[in-house]
């Protein structure tokens, strides 16, 4: 498949959409924090993931994931 636009790909937006229905699976993973909020930005530039914890002090933290595909030159 060659990707004809890359801001952003299809592959992207597929990759953060399937990232942000597995966010209930990493919130068991977390010892330190619990998630109390998601932001999906899927159709930006690089489709981001933010998600807000709660730690068990009470202070709110953020974590971002941003998807970011490579030019298909790039890959080897």
């Amino acid at each position: 498949m060659r990707t004809q636009h890359y801001n952003p790909s299809n592959l992207e937006v597929d990759f953060a959409k399937a990232f942000h229905d597995l966010s209930p699976h990493l919130e068991s993973r977390i010892d330190q924090a619990q998630v109390v909020d998601i932001k999906a930005e899927h159709n930006i530039d690089n489709p981001q993931l933010t998600f807000r914890l709660k730690d068990k002090e009470g202070d709110l933290h953020e974590i971002v994931v941003q998807i970011i595909q490579r030019p298909d030159h790039m890959v080897k």
